[in-house]
C-alpha cells in the first residue's frame, strides 16, 4: 500500500513537471492587457480535508489574478492607506469580478500538506477599472480618495 501511495505521488509530481514545462506561456504585456493571468496558489491540509485545502488555493489564486489587474491601473503614487481601502473594498471580493477561470494544474502535496493549483484567470478589467474609478485611485485620479 505505501509503494502504491509512493508511486502515486511520482507520477502526478512528474506529470506537474512535463504540464509546466509545456504549459504555453505568453508575455506579462499580453496577459495584463486582455485580463488573463496566469498564477498559482495553495491551501493548507488541515485534518486531511484536500476539498476544504484546494477550495482555499483557488479562492487565492483568483485573488492574485484580481492584485496582479488591479496593479496595472492603480496610480503609483497611491498610499499604502489607499492600498488598504482597496484591499477591503476590491480584492475581497475577488470573485466578483472574475469572469473564468480555469485549472491548469493541481495536486495535494501530502508531504508538505498543502494543496497545490495553477490558473488561467480571466478578470474583468473593465469592472476593476471602474471599481478602482470609485476609489478615487486610478491613474488619472493621482491617488486622491473619495
Amino acid at each position: 500500500m505505501e509503494l502504491e501511495k509512493a508511486l502515486m505521488t511520482v507520477m502526478i509530481s512528474s506529470l506537474c513537471i512535463l504540464l509546466i514545462v509545456l504549459a504555453p506561456r505568453s508575455s506579462s504585456q499580453a496577459q495584463d492587457a486582455s485580463g488573463i493571468h496566469i498564477v498559482r496558489g495553495r491551501g493548507a491540509i488541515v485534518l486531511e480535508d484536500q476539498s476544504k485545502a484546494r477550495q482555499k488555493a483557488i479562492a487565492l489564486s483568483l485573488r492574485y489574478a484580481l492584485e496582479r489587474a488591479g496593479a496595472g491601473l492603480l496610480d503609483p503614487d497611491a498610499n499604502i492607506s489607499h492600498l488598504q481601502v482597496l484591499k477591503q473594498r476590491i480584492y475581497q471580493r475577488a470573485p466578483q469580478y472574475i469572469r473564468s477561470y480555469r485549472v491548469l494544474w493541481e495536486y495535494p502535496d501530502l508531504q508538505q500538506q498543502v494543496y497545490r493549483v495553477e490558473l488561467e484567470v480571466e478578470v474583468a478589467l473593465k469592472a476593476v477599472a471602474q471599481a478602482i474609478s470609485r476609489l478615487g485611485l486610478n491613474r488619472s485620479n493621482r491617488g486622491t480618495l473619495n
